[in-house]
C-alpha cells in the first residue's frame, strides 16, 4: 500500500511539473518579448529560479532533518543530471542550435561558479555558514548584472518601437504574467509531491542516503528543468531551454547550496568518497559542454547521446563505488 501511494505521488508530480512548465515557459517567453529582454536572460533567471525551487526545498528539508549528505548530494547530483540527462535527452529529441557567442558568457559564468563552490568545499573540507553567505552574495551580484542587462535591452526596444497610443496597452501582458506565476506555483507544487513520492519509494527500497540524494532525489528535483526545457525546445525557444539548464546549475550552486548552508544551521562535511566523486563528475560534465557547443554552435544527436550514455554510466557505477 505504501509503495502504491508513492507511485501515485510520482505520477501526480510528473503531471504537475509538466503542465506547470508549459505555463511557465509560455508566459515568460511572452513577457520577454514584451519587455525586450533577451530569451537567454529569461531562461537564466525566471525559468531557472522556478525550476530550481524543488532542489531548494528538498535540500533545505534534508539539512533541517539532519541529513547533510542527502542535501549536498541533491545539489551536485542535480547539476550532473541537468547536463548529462536533460541536455542529452533534449539533443536526442531535436538538435539544439544556439550560437556560441550568445551562450559563451553564461557557460563561462557557470564554470566560474563551479570553481567557487569547489574551492569553498576544499578549503575547509566542507561548507561552513560563511561559505553559504559567500555563495548567496555571488548570486546577488549575478542577478544585479542581469537586471542591468534587462533594463538596457528594454530601453533599446522602447526606442525602436513607434510611440504608444494612449489606451493602447496590451492586455496579453497581464495574462502572460498570470500564466507564468501560475505555472511557477504548479511547478513547485508538482515537484514537491514528486520528491515526496521518490523519497518514500527509495526508503521502502532501502537505498543509502547519499545515493538517494545524488540519483533518485536529484533526478526527481531535476524533472522540472526537463519539463521546462523540453517545452521550450518544442516551442522553438531554444535559448530559454538551454539558458534554463545553465541557470539552474548556477542557482543550485549559489542559491540552493548557499541557502541550505545558511538556513540549515550547521556545516556540511566533505567526504572524499562521495563529495569528491560527485564534484569530479560535475566538473567533467560541465567542461564537456564547452567543446560540444562551441564546435559549430549546435548539439547534434550523436553528441547528445554521448552525454546521456555518460550519465547512465555514472548512475550505474555510483551504486558500486
Amino acid at each position: 500500500m505504501e509503495m502504491l501511494t508513492a507511485v501515485v505521488q510520482l505520477m501526480i508530480g510528473v503531471a504537475g511539473t509538466w503542465v506547470g512548465a508549459e505555463m511557465l515557459v509560455r508566459g515568460s517567453s511572452r513577457i520577454a518579448l514584451h519587455l525586450g529582454v533577451r530569451p537567454m536572460v529569461v531562461g537564466m533567471t525566471i525559468v531557472a529560479f522556478g525550476t530550481s525551487a524543488p532542489e531548494a526545498v528538498a535540500s533545505l528539508t534534508a539539512a533541517r532533518m539532519g541529513s547533510p549528505g542527502l542535501a549536498l548530494g541533491n545539489v551536485l547530483g542535480s547539476n550532473i543530471a541537468n547536463i548529462g540527462l536533460i541536455l542529452g535527452l533534449l539533443g536526442l529529441l531535436r538538435p539544439i542550435a544556439v550560437p556560441w557567442e550568445r551562450i559563451k558568457g553564461e557557460i563561462l559564468l557557470l564554470v566560474g561558479m563551479t570553481a567557487l563552490a569547489t574551492g569553498l568545499a576544499l578549503y575547509q573540507r566542507g561548507f561552513q555558514i560563511w561559505d553559504g553567505w559567500i555563495l548567496l552574495a555571488a548570486l546577488g551580484f549575478i542577478l544585479y548584472h542581469y537586471a542591468l542587462d534587462a533594463r538596457r535591452n528594454r530601453q533599446e526596444v522602447l526606442l525602436a518601437r513607434p510611440p504608444a497610443v494612449e489606451g493602447d496597452e496590451d492586455p496579453r501582458f497581464l495574462l502572460s504574467t498570470v500564466l507564468a506565476v501560475g505555472g511557477l506555483i504548479l511547478l513547485i507544487a508538482g515537484a514537491a509531491i514528486l520528491v515526496r513520492g521518490a523519497r518514500s519509494a527509495a526508503g521502502l527500497l532501502g537505498v543509502p542516503e547519499d545515493i538517494i540524494g545524488a540519483t533518485m532525489v536529484a533526478v526527481g528535483t531535476s524533472l522540472p528543468e526537463l519539463a521546462a526545457s523540453v517545452v521550450a525546445l518544442l516551442r522553438g525557444e531554444q535559448e530559454i531551454g538551454v539558458g534554463n539548464i545553465l541557470g539552474s546549475n548556477i542557482f543550485n550552486l549559489l542559491f540552493v547550496l548557499g541557502l541550505t548552508v545558511v538556513a540549515g544551521g550547521g556545516s556540511i562535511p566533505y567526504n572524499v568518497s562521495t563529495t569528491g566523486l560527485l564534484l569530479g563528475v560535475m566538473w567533467l560534465f560541465t567542461l564537456a559542454v564547452i567543446p560540444l557547443l562551441r564546435r559549430h554552435g549546435r548539439l547534434e544527436r550523436p553528441e547528445a547521446a554521448l552525454l546521456l550514455v555518460g550519465y547512465l554510466v555514472f548512475s550505474v557505477l555510483v551504486y558500486f563505488r
